[in-house]
């Protein structure tokens, strides 16, 4: 009986605070919304390859890919490739928000370990953005050629992707928003029964104190 008479009680006082438990409910939604649109927005990588061939004549092809490797060697194809002017046409040709100085922090340029092939890798919360600005790059280090450097061809072996990736919201809206709200009902109903354990606790000493002050008063009299 004291059983049934203690969860009619938590049943009572979770009915008294309904407002306080969707209220909480409603705002983790919408904090796990703004979350995954606004804030935990994954860092993509898009990368294009070029296939560097120097002229044969000049030396081996083994020389030709420790010349690639060379680090000094590298660093020349990545001052040109991260130049000023060939950003700002990337930037130009694709239509991305970003300055030359904020795209030069978001471009590497490596190369594939014992070959002659240079990979121009750019970051970015918009995939397809990215891949369009990989394939931009590559395409003007194409273009140009170079010929200073005594490069006999220059070619596109392998393009970034531009296709849209769905993101969270996208893919599992409904499913993370409802456990946002799950997540909202459990925290709303703890503090539903915390709030209400304080006010029962309240609500006793106070009928304690009333005791003792009528006992008090009758002892007197």
């Amino acid at each position: 009986m004291a059983d049934k008479v203690m969860v009619f009680n938590i049943i009572k006082s979770l009915k008294n605070h309904v407002k306080l438990i969707g209220t909480i409910a409603l705002l983790s939604i919408l904090i796990t919304w703004a979350l995954l649109t606004f804030l935990l927005v994954p860092n993509y990588e898009a990368t294009s390859q070029i296939f560097i061939e120097q002229p044969s004549g000049n030396a081996p092809a083994a020389s030709q890919v420790e010349n690639l490797a060379d680090p000094e060697v590298m660093d020349a194809y990545s001052a040109m490739i991260k130049s000023r002017d060939v950003l700002s046409a990337a930037i130009s040709t694709t239509g991305s928000p970003l300055s030359p100085a904020e795209l030069y922090e978001k471009v590497t340029v490596s190369n594939v370990a014992s070959s002659q092939v240079l990979n121009i890798t750019v970051e970015g919360k918009d995939r397809k953005m990215a891949g369009e600005i990989a394939n931009s790059l590559a395409e003007s280090v194409v273009a140009e050629s170079w010929e200073w450097l005594k490069i006999d061809n220059l070619s596109i072996i392998a393009k970034a992707s531009v296709e849209e990736v769905p993101s969270v919201m996208e893919e599992n809206g409904l499913y993370v928003l409802a456990i946002g709200g799950i997540f909202g009902i459990i925290v709303g109903v703890l503090l539903a029964l915390i709030a209400e354990l304080f006010n029962m606790l309240f609500r006793t000493g106070v009928l304690e104190r009333r005791r003792k002050q009528s006992k008090l008063q009758t002892v007197f009299k």
